[in-house]
C-alpha cells in the first residue's frame, strides 16, 4: 500500500532534524563551539554529514511515493552510500570517534526511512520537537558549563605544617578558565600581576581580607591561535585527555603552546612588564621561545597598558621545525610543556632566563639541545635589559620552571626531570647540569635511561643540590624570608604538578637538609611571596590561594594545631597515636573500634563522653584521668575548648593529607 507523494518541505524539514543532531553532538560531547573542534574532529563531522546529506540527496531524487516498500528501498540506498564514505575516510586516516559513528548511522538508519514512510506523514511535528529539545538542551549545557566556570567562590581551609597552622583563602572562578596551562605571577608595587597561559593579563589586589581582579586591555603577543591553524588543531585545552585520544592522539598538541611566565620592574615612573611564551614563525614554519617586553606610565598602568606596544627582547635560537630531518620524532613533535620560561630579575640590569630541551634529548630526535653551546634550548640565558645582549649562563637542562634569589644572592632552580630525577640546582655561572647525559631518572616506562653510562649516577657534571626520585613534577619556587614566616625564614618553598603539594626546605651550607611535604591537592604552577609576607599560588585548576599563619582560634583552626597531630576525624576507625575522634560525642571512654593502644587508666574509665565530662578533660588531661598517656597539658581557655567540642561534635571528616575546611 502506498500514500500521495509527501510535500518536498516535509520530507526537508525531516532530512534538517537529522543533520542538527548531527551538529550537536560535539557540543553536547564537550560543551564548546564547532570552531574549537581539533581537525580530526572537524574532519570526523564532515564526513558524517556528507554521509547523511547523500543518502538524504539520494532518496530525494529516488524515492517519490511515500510507502513502507519505499522506506525498506531507501534504507538499503543509505547504507550503501554510507559504506562508501567510510571506506573513503579509513582510505585517507580519519577516523569517525563512536559518539559521532553510532548516531550516524541511527539518523541513516532511521530519519531516511521515515521522510518517506507512512509513519513520518504522521509523526512530523513529534520530530520537530525532538530536535529543538535537543538544541536547547545542548545550549542549555554550554550555557551553564560557562556559568559554572566564571562563578566566584571563596572558601577558607586549613594546613597542619610541623611549625605553623595555615590558613588558606582559596578563590576559585576570580580567573576565567584559561584556554591552557601555564602562565606566572609577579609584583606591580603593591598589586600582584598574573599572565595566564593564553596570555591574558589579570591584576590583582588583595590588601588584608579583601580582593580585587581587574583583566588588563592587552594580551602577551604569543600568536597561539595561529600556531594551532597551521596545524588543524585547537589553541584550547581538552576537558580530559581521553577526549583527544578517542581517534588517537592528534599530529602536534597544539594547546600546548602557550605562555610560561611573567615579570616585572619599576623604573622611575614606569612599569617594565615581561612576558616569556611560544611564538610560531609561520613564514619558515619553526616556533622559537620569546621574551616580548612592553612599558606604561605606573600611575595610569591600568588604562595605559591598552596603548604600550609590544617588542621582542629575546628569542631563542634555532627556529625548531616540526616537519623534516631536523624534527622531535615520536607521539607528539611538539613538547609544549617543556618550555621553561622561568624568569628572574638580578642585580645589574639583568634578566634571567630558563628555557627547556622541548624533547630534544637524542632518545626522539637527532640533535641534542642541552649539551650544545650553539643551541639556546636547554640553557638558562642571562639577558643585558640595557644593551639587550645575551649569554648562555648554564647548560644541561630539561625543563627548568622554578626560579629563586635568596638573601645571600644565590640563585636556585627548580627542573623537571624524565621518569624520576626531579632536580633542585644552585646555579653558578658557565656550570654543566648534565641532561640528558647523566640523570638520577629513568625513561617513562622504563628502569633505565639510555644515555646515562653509569644509571642511578650523576658522574661528570655538576650534581643537584637534591634529586626527587619518583618525580613530584617540580614547578615554582620561592625564598620565604618575610617576618610573616620567622620559622620559615630562609627556607625554599617548591610547588610540585605530580605530587599536588608545597615542599619546604630548609638549607644548610648549600644543602638541603629538611624537606617537609605539605599536601595542597592543587598543580602548584607559581609562588609569589607578596610584600605582607602571605603566600600567593597560582595553580592549574584556574585558582588563587592566599597562605598564611592561621591565627584565628575558631574549633577548625584549634583542632589543626592542637589535636591533629595524634587525632584524626575520619570514620572512627582511622587510628593515628590517637584514637580517630569521628563521633567521639556519645561513644564510651576508652572504647574506639579497632583502637588498642589505651592506657590501663583510660581503660578503666567507665560512661560515655558528654560534652560536660570532654570539656573536663580537656581542661586537665592527667587531673582528670590520672595515669593517663596523652602526653597533652590541656587547653586552659573555656572558650577554646568549646570551640573545640561544638567542632568534635560536627564530627565532620578531617582530609587525610591534614587538610581541615574552614566553618
Amino acid at each position: 500500500m502506498s500514500d500521495a507523494q509527501p510535500p518536498l518541505w516535509q520530507r526537508l524539514v525531516w532530512y534538517a532534524c537529522g543533520a542538527l543532531v548531527l551538529l550537536l553532538l560535539p557540543v553536547l560531547k564537550y560543551a564548546e563551539l564547532w570552531q574549537t573542534l581539533p581537525r580530526t574532529q572537524k574532519l570526523a563531522l564532515a564526513v558524517a554529514l556528507g554521509a547523511f546529506g547523500a543518502a538524504c540527496l539520494l532518496s530525494l531524487f529516488m524515492d517519490r511515493l511515500a510507502s513502507w516498500s519505499t522506506a525498506g528501498k531507501a534504507l538499503i540506498r543509505s547504507f550503501a552510500v554510507l559504506s562508501l564514505f567510510l571506506i573513503a575516510a579509513v582510505t585517507v586516516s580519519i577516523s569517525l570517534p563512536r559518539f559521532m559513528l553510532i548516531p550516524l548511522v541511527v539518523a541513516i538508519a532511521l530519519i531516511v526511512p521515515l521522510a518517506i514512510s507512512p509513519l513520518g506523514l504522521r509523526r512530523l511535528p513529534l520530530a520537530v520537537v525532538v530536535v529543538i529539545a535537543g538544541m536547547t538542551a545542548a545550549y542549555s549545557f554550554g550555557h551553564l558549563n560557562m556559568s559554572a566556570q566564571v562563578e566566584r567562590t571563596t572558601r577558607e581551609v586549613y594546613f597542619s605544617t610541623a611549625f605553623y597552622p595555615l590558613h588558606a583563602t582559596i578563590r576559585e572562578g576570580w580567573i576565567p578558565e584559561p584556554a591552557t596551562r601555564g602562565g606566572g605571577l609577579t609584583m606591580i608595587g603593591d598589586r600582584a600581576l598574573l599572565g595566564t597561559g593564553d596570555g591574558h593579563l589579570y591584576l590583582i589586589d588583595a590588601p588584608g581580607a579583601d580582593f580585587k581582579v581587574t583583566e588588563l586591555p592587552t594580551q602577551v603577543p604569543a600568536n597561539r591561535e595561529e600556531f594551532a591553524k597551521a596545524f588543524g588543531g585547537s589553541a584550547r585545552q581538552p576537558k580530559r585527555s581521553k577526549d583527544w585520544r578517542e581517534a588517537g592522539p592528534p599530529r602536534v598538541q597544539t594547546w600546548r603552546f602557550r605562555v610560561a611566565d611573567v615579570i616585572a620592574r619599576i623604573e622611575g615612573d614606569q612599569v617594565q612588564l615581561f612576558a616569556s611564551h611560544h611564538y610560531w614563525n609561520a613564514k619558515d614554519e619553526c616556533f622559537v621561545a620569546r621574551v616580548s617586553e612592553l612599558t606604561a606610565p605606573l600611575a595610569s598602568f591600568e588604562q595605559s597598558v591598552a596603548d604600550a606596544k609590544w617588542s621582542t627582547l629575546f628569542e631563542t635560537t634555532p627556529c625548531v621545525p616540526l616537519e623534516g630531518p631536523d624534527r622531535k620524532r615520536g607521539k607528539n613533535p611538539f613538547r609544549g610543556e617543556e618550555i621553561g620560561g622561568e624568569m628572574l630579575l638580578l642585580e645589574g640590569n639583568k634578566l634571567l632566563l630558563t628555557v627547556g630541551d622541548s624533547g630534544f634529548a637524542g632518545i626522539e630526535s637527532n640533535r641534542i639541545f642541552a649539551q650544545d653551546p650553539a643551541v639556546d634550548f636547554g640553557k638558562t640565558i642571562l639577558i643585558d635589559l640595557a644593551t639587550r645582549e645575551h649569554r648562555i649562563f648554564t647548560m644541561g637542562h630539561r625543563n627548568p620552571q622554578g626560579l629563586t634569589r635568596a638573601r645571600d644572592g644565590k640563585v636556585w632552580m627548580t627542573e623537571h626531570g624524565e621518569q624520576g630525577g626531579d632536580e633542585l640546582n644552585l646555579l653558578q655561572d658557565q656550570a654543566n647540569y648534565g641532561w640528558p647525559n647523566v640523570t638520577y631518572g629513568t625513561e617513562y616506562g622504563s628502569n633505565v635511561w639510555a644515555r646515562n653510562p653509569h644509571q642511578g649516577r650523576h658522574l661528570g657534571y655538576r650534581q643537584p643540590t637534591m634529586a626527587w626520585v619518583p618525580s613530584i613534577g617540580a614547578s615554582a619556587v620561592a625564598t620565604i624570608d618575610s617576618k610573616l614566616f620567622p620559622v620559615w625564614q630562609d627556607n625554599l618553598l617548591v610547588g610540585s604538578l605530580a605530587s599536588r603539594s608545597l615542599y619546604r626546605l630548609v638549607l644548610v651550607e648549600d644543602r638541603v637538609v629538611v624537606q617537609e611535604p605539605i599536601a595542597f591537592d592543587k598543580r602548584v604552577r607559581d609562588i609569589l611571596q607578596m610584600p605582607d609576607g602571605r603566600i600567593l599560588i597560582w595553580s592549574d585548576d584556574w585558582t588563587l590561594t592566599l597562605l598564611e599563619p592561621a591565627t584565628q582560634q575558631n574549633g577548625t583552626s584549634l583542632f589543626a594545631t592542637q589535636c591533629l597531630g595524634c587525632h584524626s576525624i575520619a570514620d572512627g576507625m582511622t587510628h593515628r597515636l590517637g584514637p580517630d575522634l569521628f563521633g567521639v560525642l556519645g561513644r564510651r571512654v576508652g572504647d574506639a573500634q579497632g583502637y588498642d593502644e589505651y592506657s590501663a587508666a583510660m581503660k578503666a574509665q567507665q560512661g560515655t563522653w558528654d560534652e560536660a565530662r570532654l570539656d573536663r578533660f580537656l581542661q586537665q588531661p592527667a587531673a582528670v584521668v590520672p595515669g593517663t598517656s596523652m602526653a597533652f597539658p590541656g587547653v586552659p581557655d573555656a572558650r577554646h575548648r568549646k570551640a573545640l567540642i561544638e567542632y568534635l561534635k560536627k564530627s565532620e571528616p578531617i582530609d587525610k593529607r591534614g587538610m581541615v575546611s574552614a566553618q
